[in-house]
């Protein structure tokens, strides 16, 4: 009997999760999706341009402003339909709208029940706050997990459309290097939000990190996080990030160990 109570609780927990979570993760996984399928067509209108775009590099205001090279290392990488998916979808809209979902994703909890006066009802339960915790946190992963790795799949499959490959294998790959990563950004709102009990700070806070972030990246390339979320060593020498998946997985364990911490000696 106790067993099946405890198997009712957990089940009971990750359904709770999942209610609160559920309108995010489908908004998600239906705005990746259709950009990264856009993505497929806009090839097309791409390569119309690029002609264009490579008259702009001989102009004096470009050399003179340093853009010359930039333009150019652009263009280059989008001659072919990999460079540009990569440039486009992988480097461009799904890094940075896959950094807002994750931190969306992970905003929220206890701590924002409370300012909704639900938290008592919840606390009540014969439940742990770390196992709260556990149970939003695993379902959020999974969650993050499938928002990663779902967009990237409808490249492959539309890509014939248009007379052009992309493997699936390719874009499991990219999908993988886009969880570790925000999974470090879903750990980061999940802390903030055993800090604060609103969703708009913690959300507010998470991305303005992952923004300070991106300028460091270009002094500091070294500390790039998102070098490894777009997948850029695997696009140009097919090898997977295994340090940046160590390191992502690492700083994610220890912000979600620090967020149980807070909560466990958070006051209601």
């Amino acid at each position: 009997m106790a067993q099946t109570a405890q198997k009712g609780d957990a089940e009971m927990l990750w359904q709770k999760a999942w209610r609160e979570t559920r309108w995010r993760f489908m908004s998600a996984l239906l705005v990746l999706t259709m950009m990264a399928g856009s993505n497929v067509y806009d090839y097309l209108a791409t390569q119309r341009l690029l002609p264009r775009l490579n008259a702009t590099t001989d102009s004096p205001v470009a050399e003179a402003s340093g853009l010359a090279g930039m333009i150019r290392e652009a263009i280059e990488l989008q001659k072919d339909f990999r460079g540009f998916i990569w440039y486009q979808a992988f480097r461009q809209n799904l890094t940075q709208m896959g950094v807002f979902f994750a931190v969306l994703l992970g905003c929220g909890g206890l701590l924002h029940e409370s300012s909704k006066g639900s938290a008592l009802f919840t606390l009540s339960l014969p439940v742990t706050r770390k196992q709260l915790l556990g149970a939003r946190a695993g379902t959020g992963l999974a969650q993050l997990f499938a928002i990663a790795m779902v967009p990237p799949l409808a490249i492959p499959l539309l890509a014939p459309s248009i007379g052009q490959h992309f493997t699936i294998v390719d874009a499991l790959a990219h999908g993988l290097c886009l969880f570790f990563v925000g999974a470090v950004f879903f750990s980061l709102a999940s802390f903030l939000s055993t800090m604060f009990t609103d969703i708009w700070r913690p959300m507010l806070i998470a991305i303005g990190i992952a923004c300070a972030l991106a300028v460091v990246s270009f002094a500091v390339p070294p500390l790039n996080i998102f070098s490894v979320m777009n997948g850029e060593s695997y696009f140009r020498t097919g090898s997977l990030p295994w340090a940046g998946f160590l390191t992502s997985a690492v700083i994610a364990t220890a912000l979600l160990y620090s967020a149980a911490e807070t909560l466990e000696r958070r006051d209601f």
